[in-house]
């Protein structure tokens, strides 16, 4: 769906952020406001039509839009330049990957502006429950949530019912599911591990410990607690037997498996069923979605995240509330956001979108509970952390690579991986 990583960028943005890195953003409170003063909006190709209507629909905050190249790592390249040049720093940005964020909150940047009294309790409070909390240390929050990425369990509702199958309600049951599938429908697939789709989708819905970061300087990891090592049990005999792809669901040698009828179910992002799971199997009312499953010795379940997209104000800014009032209204906007290729972080918006999902004759049942649902269910343990491409690429080295064989000593090299990363990214990490 998106880009995986533009390496030159990243290598930019992380050197001149370390050359200073070590503390916390700093708001510039110094910068004289101007009412009247002009804003520059930086947003991805997919927001520039609906960002150009909105500036359009709002001339009174004097917007200019740019479209940046979104390929990971070069807004934040882009955003060190021109902090540390002083000229040309945009006054709001969308990222479609959240994780930049984090690079952008510690010394030298301190780009990101605390949006706290800027926005208000009643744009901050009508997003999904949790949507903020990445982007939210010690009360204040620095970004406003566009869209989310939470997971669901996609099913083929067609299949099921044919091969005689319930819809897992547990990951022990998942587990029990993936087994019997080996066994009596050798090569139908129960989706990818792959990078974030089981990173953040799996050990992220079971509250594992990786990027739970409770400061822009401070991460907890720790791969050793129950959280974690629950998710072997389960996703280690699925890779072993094949119903779990080590493949990204989006690579050439697997997209046959969908398109072969072959993909029985996935634990998946939200967007998935639209971008993933439609385009290769097109046929009407076969596919549904379900709540997660919840984990051994969980209460409740949890959604993980793969994917969406935030807003951000500079503390650079000589016109942070126009500023803001653009953020937050591409953000929260009904009209806006019902075009969104997301689900929307906005409870409003996701009302109003949610109705265009409920009358697609594409899902074999309405998805809109599923979906609003899981959004405020999105593990609290899922930080925007500087290391997050780092941790998939270990992830994959390490967990993935094992196949399920001896898949303890490949979580924990996965941990020596991950928080090697997180100390070159300059984080304090506890946990381990």
């Amino acid at each position: 769906m998106k880009a995986r990583l533009a390496v030159v960028p990243l290598l930019a943005v992380t050197s001149l952020m370390l050359a200073g890195c070590g503390g916390q953003n700093e708001s510039k409170s110094d910068v004289k406001q101007d009412a009247g003063a002009p804003i520059t909006i930086w947003v991805d190709d997919t927001r520039t039509k609906p960002a150009q209507e909105f500036a359009a629909a709002h001339p009174d905050l004097k917007a200019t839009i740019k479209s940046v190249d979104n390929t990971h790592g070069n807004i934040s390249a882009q955003i060190a330049l021109a902090v540390k040049a002083k000229k040309d720093v945009p006054d709001a940005i969308f990222l479609s990957y959240p994780d930049e964020i984090a690079g952008m909150m510690v010394n030298p940047v301190n780009y990101a502006l605390p949006l706290n009294d800027v926005v208000g309790p009643d744009v901050l409070g009508g997003f999904a429950k949790g949507s903020t909390a990445a982007c939210t240390f010690e009360g204040k929050t620095y970004c406003l949530p566009n869209d989310l990425a939470q997971t669901v369990l996609y099913y083929n509702k067609s299949l099921f019912k044919e091969f005689g199958y319930t819809v897992p309600k547990t990951f022990d049951e998942w587990l029990a599911l993936g087994l019997k599938v080996g066994k009596e429908h050798p090569g139908y697939s129960l989706g990818s591990v792959n990078s974030r789709y089981g990173l953040n989708a799996y050990y992220g819905s079971s509250g594992c410990a990786f990027s739970a970061s409770s400061s822009p300087t401070t991460v907890k990891i720790d791969l050793k607690s129950p959280e974690c090592t629950r998710v072997n049990d389960v996703i280690g005999p699925l890779l072993a037997n094949k119903t779990l792809s080590p493949l990204d669901p989006f690579d050439a040698a697997y997209t046959p498996v969908v398109k072969s009828g072959k993909l029985l179910a996935s634990i998946s992002p939200s967007w998935m069923g639209d971008y993933g799971i439609k385009p290769t199997a097109p046929k009407e009312g076969d596919w549904a979605a379900a709540p997660m499953p919840t984990w051994k010795g969980a209460t409740t379940n949890a959604s993980g995240t793969a994917g969406g997209g935030i807003w951000v104000v500079s503390a650079l800014s000589k016109n942070r509330d126009a500023a803001a009032k653009f953020a937050s209204g591409m953000a929260t906007d009904p009209a806006v956001q019902s075009t969104s290729p997301g689900y929307p972080a906005s409870t409003a918006a996701a009302d109003a979108w949610l109705k265009k999902v409920a009358k697609d004759g594409w899902y074999a049942e309405d998805p809109s509970a599923v979906y609003r649902d899981a959004a405020g269910r999105i593990s609290p343990t899922l930080g925007f952390v500087r290391f997050q491409v780092q941790a998939e690429d270990a992830f994959n080295a390490t967990v993935v690579k094992s196949r399920g064989r001896d898949i303890g000593a490949a979580l924990t090299a996965f941990g020596d991986r991950v928080s090697k990363a997180a100390k070159s990214a300059s984080y304090t990490v506890k946990g381990e």
